[in-house]
């Protein structure tokens, strides 16, 4: 079972609280950073009320001041109709995605919204990006193993039984992938989910050149 976010100092992952550890990716020893927050009041229980085909899914490009439109035109895609929560849903992963904007320097965003009922990328890997941002807005987040546990996850994959680190829902992780990183980039993978029932709702964040 995963387990808290527990680190021997010094560590590449810092973790607050406050919206401003995100920024603290530019420093030079620090690979992820974990923006601990709960949730918009009365997301999670909406989500989690909704069936998995009406969970907003979706990918494009777009500058910091067009996301909230851009959203929302994946809500009425599903038939989201004009609530409170969908406005909560909308309004917060817009602030991730202009806050994501300023620190990557990047003047447009790549941002996929996925509902997942499958392992997304289950392998234990690095990203071959600058920086990303991650949060998951239903279901378990992203998983990386103790850093004493790195090689022997990468062997083991799916056959790993070490422990776990995953990232609360709601919080962002901004992750320095291999472009910034090198092989120093934290070594991750997606929850296992499939055959549970579970269906996530996963935000990634892009620079608009990465790829991967």
């Amino acid at each position: 079972m995963p387990r808290a976010l527990t680190y021997d100092a010094p560590s590449p992952v810092v973790e607050e609280n406050d919206p401003a550890v995100l920024k603290r990716i530019a420093e030079s020893g620090v690979t992820l950073a974990v923006w601990t927050r709960p949730g918009p009041e009365g997301l999670a229980e909406w989500l989690d009320a909704l069936p998995p085909e009406r969970l907003p899914d979706g990918r494009f490009i777009a500058a910091p001041d067009e996301v909230a439109a851009r959203l929302a035109l994946l809500c009425d895609s599903v038939e989201l109709g004009d609530n409170p929560a969908r406005s909560r849903l909308i309004d917060d992963i817009a602030d991730l995605a202009a806050r994501f904007a300023r620190i990557s320097g990047s003047l447009r965003v790549d941002l996929r919204l996925e509902a997942l009922d499958h392992d997304g990328c289950w392998r234990f890997h690095r990203d071959h990006v600058g920086l990303r941002l991650n949060a998951t807005y239903r279901g378990p987040g992203t998983q990386w193993p103790p850093f004493d546990q790195t090689a022997r996850a990468l062997r083991a994959q799916r056959r790993y039984r070490g422990a776990l680190n995953e990232l609360p829902r709601f919080s962002a992780g901004l992750f320095k992938g291999v472009r910034r990183a090198g092989p120093a980039a934290i070594l991750h993978r997606s929850p296992p989910v499939v055959g549970s029932g579970v269906t996530r709702l996963f935000l990634c964040l892009n620079e608009e050149a990465d790829d991967d």
